[in-house]
């Protein structure tokens, strides 16, 4: 039921319709929805964190991997800083290094020689059932929340928005109301929910306080860090060969080079 009362009586067919809200709708609608909707937001974001595992530790001949990875990398992108005798020392050491593949982290099912089961794998089951305890988290608010807005306030218009819109936006901001004669800028309860569903990360970004913050970070890492342990040892190599041969092809020009007529040319 549509709590409005038309102006000038009955509107004409065909004509856009002009209404009036009851103030009330405010206090009693569009308040009750936004609160709870930020207070559910906020709420299921300490649960995410409080379900979420702990940081977990690599094992040291992993660590070991990536770091030799990544100052391969380092070396490659910002070797013209060093200057070129530093350079060739440790080019020649990391290329050969990397390409006998000394420190690729080879567990024992890839030195037997066989497949490793991901269905077995403990980190692999952590994995899942953090993710089906995410999705729970914020799966079951949403449909309690929704049912609640449908059922208590479904055919309520709450707003009107202060600039045109095409007759696309209709379905999506009409939900519920749908009439032909509306103007498309009217706002109706079930769609204020879905749009604050989908605008209300920037607030919750602001109330959040910056240890949650830093929590959710480290959750979102988690995902990253396992596909990186999870990497096949074929693969590893592959991408230290790579940067070996990367590292063999790397021409060296060092920033310091003739530096002092380079500065005395910009400046003079």
């Amino acid at each position: 039921m549509l709590s409005l009362l038309l102006k000038g009586g009955i509107a004409t067919a065909g004509a856009v319709a002009e209404l009036t809200l009851d103030p009330q709708l405010k206090y009693w609608v569009l308040l009750p929805i936004s609160v709870v909707m930020i207070l559910t937001g906020i709420l299921r974001q300490y649960v995410q964190v409080m379900i979420s595992p702990g940081v977990k530790g690599q094992p040291r001949v992993k660590l070991t991997e990536g770091q030799y990875i990544l100052k391969a990398q380092v070396l490659v992108g910002n070797g013209s800083n060093i200057t070129d005798k530093s350079f060739q020392e440790r080019k020649e050491y990391l290329s050969k290094l990397l390409a006998s593949g000394k420190y690729v982290a080879r567990t024992k099912a890839a030195q037997d020689g066989s497949t490793p089961n991901p269905l077995t794998d403990p980190g692999m089951s952590d994995a899942m059932m953090s993710m089906a305890k995410g999705n729970m988290a914020s799966f079951i608010p949403q449909t309690v929340i929704m049912w609640w807005v449908n059922h208590f306030f479904a055919g309520f218009v709450l707003m009107k928005l202060p600039f045109p819109l095409t007759l696309r936006f209709k379905e999506m901001l009409q939900s519920g109301v749908m009439t032909a004669d509306l103007d498309v800028r009217w706002v109706s309860a079930i769609s204020w929910y879905f749009i604050s569903v989908l605008g209300l990360n920037p607030v919750f970004n602001l109330l959040m306080n910056e240890s949650v913050d830093d929590q959710l970070g480290v959750m979102q890492s988690q995902p990253a860090q396992e596909q990186d342990a999870m990497a096949q040892p074929a693969q590893v190599e592959a991408t230290m060969k790579s940067l070996a041969n990367d590292i063999t092809i790397a021409q060296h020009e060092c920033c310091f080079d003739n530096v002092e007529k380079r500065v005395l040319k910009l400046y003079a």
